[in-house]
């Protein structure tokens, strides 16, 4: 009687927890990074990035293990513009901070800066209890040598590029440039496509095309800046999939 008494309570409790919207990631869980793998090998395709389409889980991406990280994404078969799996960012305001950054992210070494960046996402849940929550896309660049005058010994200089979610600039930082490639909310339910000129992006925002860099870094994200303890609950559920960095062919 004992153990069915015991039974019914993990039952009742269980019950309980799903009732009150308690969550759980979905997905093949990942773990963080301190240093992103530097990647050399470029797929047939002219792509920089491995694993491009997540077909190899996690393998060459990661999220960065920094106090304004928020949970690591995860590999799900869920949703897949190509092939079966994509990558899953799941934001949640219950993690807390005034900043917060749910993203993928891989290094890559190449002696010619590449021309075409691009990625396929879907928005599958969008909450915005916070005015400062957006989808954006970086690169960063480190340690060029015709680094621009502006940003010299800071060691990089980058673009964001604002996927969907915020209708301006949302931060002030004195090594990136902005692009605002929309300032709509994001459009749940259906796949969309992202794709700039990086090199002509570096050229009219920066006045160079980086040359003689160390490395180049890419990222793809959901996140939240200025976020206040009287602001509302938020929650997202974005998925990243067929994310390209080469050659503009």
């Amino acid at each position: 009687m004992r153990g069915t008494y015991l039974l019914a309570l993990a039952l009742v409790a269980a019950a309980f927890l799903v009732s009150c919207g308690a969550e759980t990631l979905r997905g093949e869980a990942t773990t963080p990074c301190q240093q992103p793998t530097i990647t050399e090998a470029i797929a047939g395709d002219g792509n920089l990035l491995a694993n491009g389409g997540f077909e190899e889980g996690a393998q060459s991406w990661c999220s960065l293990d920094s106090s304004a990280w928020g949970t690591p994404f995860s590999i799900s078969d869920e949703r897949a513009y190509t092939g079966d799996q994509s990558a899953l960012l799941q934001l949640r305001s219950d993690d807390g901070g005034e900043v917060r950054v749910y993203g993928v992210n891989q290094e890559v070494a190449t002696v010619t800066f590449p021309e075409t960046l691009s990625a396929e996402y879907f928005v599958e849940r969008w909450d915005k209890g916070t005015p400062i929550q957006y989808l954006q896309a970086v690169v960063i660049v480190w340690d060029a040598d015709n680094v621009p005058p502006e940003v010299a010994g800071i060691g990089n200089h980058q673009i964001r590029y604002i996927l969907a979610g915020v209708d301006s600039q949302p931060t002030q930082i004195s090594n990136a440039r902005y692009v605002m490639v929309s300032e709509e909310q994001p459009r749940v339910g259906e796949w969309v496509r992202f794709e700039r000129d990086v090199r002509q992006d570096f050229l009219e925002l920066w006045g160079v095309v980086p040359e003689g860099f160390d490395r180049l870094r890419v990222l793809f994200e959901v996140r939240w800046d200025d976020r206040t303890p009287d602001d509302g609950r938020s929650s997202a559920d974005v998925f990243y999939d067929d994310l390209y960095f080469g050659s503009g062919d």
